[in-house]
């Protein structure tokens, strides 16, 4: 699809308005041409130097702006580089349909450590496209300034826009950003791996041992930093074979689902993903989409994983609940409610207030204050037998808890909503 069909003019100032409400900078919709498309402002750089006259600096500026959308696209995210003259400028890949029709670029500006030069380093990068200007009209140039990370929120806003406008396929750009992460992550580790004097082959099973365990406690991110060390390693002991590689990756595979199904997974929920990640390793034809879909496999397996150990943390919490609500009048520790909920004291401490919000001790005085309250209203038993009945140890424990939480007496707080009530 042209990207002129995709993105209309309507559409196009309605994105660069918001996207200028914020950034305050040019934007360039560009095709796979290098065609201006669309655009909001000018760099003005050039006009103001040249007023648009050079031809040649105008080709080279375009194919450097089409480079960045490539780039962009490579990378599967904003992409920050230069123009010929030397300014900032960034870009943001337009993928429909999983290929690539042109992007977005803005920019035109400069950090604050380019300040100092930049006038001179214009000139001197004019003359490389032979281009003759005033000496006083590079004094002149105003430029916008900014940070690498204010540049880089920008990239990241572009991006998100792009997003919101549904003018983007996302998914796809998050799977390439990720595929050569990952690969730059594995070669940094087969470059450490070279300079080690480590056995290659006791690597690889301590490596996979700790993926097991990640994955056996649910952490997703943990078992893919881990993973990728692991490929770099088989990389290095096979001599970058793929039919070894692939066989050692299958064998990953069918022993991290014995993991699984020991973490609490269900087999029967694993056989047929089973059969269909080795289908799908099968199949692979070249080790990026080996190693990509293998990180997927295992990031599928730690969510089943998880959902395990998380089903199973909410029947603890449940029952620990339970057990303070069918106890509270009575002495409680957090003994008693732990060994319920059959996890250590300081397990049970954490979890319990990241469910409730509220720590054992104080979710105990709720139940006992309500309770309380309760009594006040509909009977006329006395305040020191409500504070016995609810589980305070006396009245004057009572009053002051009572007081802290409600501030009023038990007293007040019966003459009041009694007589109200009345």
């Amino acid at each position: 699809m042209d990207i002129e069909k995709f993105i209309t003019k309507e559409k196009f100032e309605s994105f660069s308005d918001k996207y200028a409400s914020s950034a305050h900078l040019p934007l360039m919709l560009m095709n796979l041409k290098g065609d201006e498309v669309f655009k909001s402002k000018k760099c003005g750089v050039c006009e103001q130097l040249l007023a648009g006259n050079n031809k040649v600096l105008d080709k080279n500026c375009r194919l450097a702006m089409l480079r960045a959308i490539k780039e962009a696209f490579r990378w599967g995210e904003g992409y920050i580089t230069t123009c010929p003259l030397g300014l900032i400028i960034f870009a943001v890949p337009v993928v429909y349909n999983k290929k690539l029709i042109g992007g977005f670029l803005s920019g035109f500006a400069i950090f604050p450590e380019m300040e100092k030069d930049i006038r001179e380093e214009i000139i001197t990068n004019l003359k490389k496209y032979h281009a003759s200007v005033d000496g006083s009209k590079p004094e002149t140039l105003e430029f916008r300034i900014f940070s690498l990370a204010e540049v880089r929120d920008l990239v990241s806003f572009l991006f998100i826009l792009t997003r919101e406008y549904q003018l983007n396929d996302i998914k796809f750009l998050k799977d390439i950003n990720e595929k050569y992460v990952q690969q730059y992550k594995i070669a940094n580790f087969l470059e450490d791996l070279k300079r080690s004097s480590q056995d290659v082959g006791r690597k690889v099973f301590d490596k996979q041992d700790e993926i097991l365990s990640k994955v056996k406690l649910g952490d997703k991110t943990g078992a893919r930093e881990i993973l990728n060390e692991f490929l770099g390693t088989i990389f290095f002991e096979s001599g970058m074979n793929f039919d070894i590689l692939k066989v050692r990756v299958v064998e990953l595979v069918v022993i991290i689902s014995r993991a699984a199904i020991e973490a609490g997974v269900k087999a029967n929920e694993l056989l047929g993903l089973n059969y269909s990640y080795l289908s799908e390793l099968n199949s692979t034809k070249n080790i990026d989409e080996l190693l990509f879909k293998l990180t997927r496999i295992l990031e599928n397996f730690i969510s089943k994983v998880s959902q395990v150990k998380e089903k199973k943390k909410k029947i603890k919490i449940d029952r620990m609940i339970e057990y303070i609500k069918q106890n509270f009048t009575s002495k409680i520790t957090a003994v008693d409610v732990a060994k319920e909920g059959e996890l250590s004291v300081s397990r049970a401490l954490h979890l319990f207030k990241d469910e409730t919000g509220l720590n054992i001790s104080d979710y105990i005085k709720k139940l006992r204050i309500d309770y309380s309250k309760y009594l006040l209203l509909n009977t006329d038993i006395s305040l020191a037998d409500s504070a016995i009945e609810a589980g305070f140890f006396d009245q004057s424990h009572f009053t002051k808890t009572f007081k802290r939480i409600e501030r009023m007496t038990p007293s007040h707080f019966r003459k009041k909503y009694r007589k109200e009530e009345a």
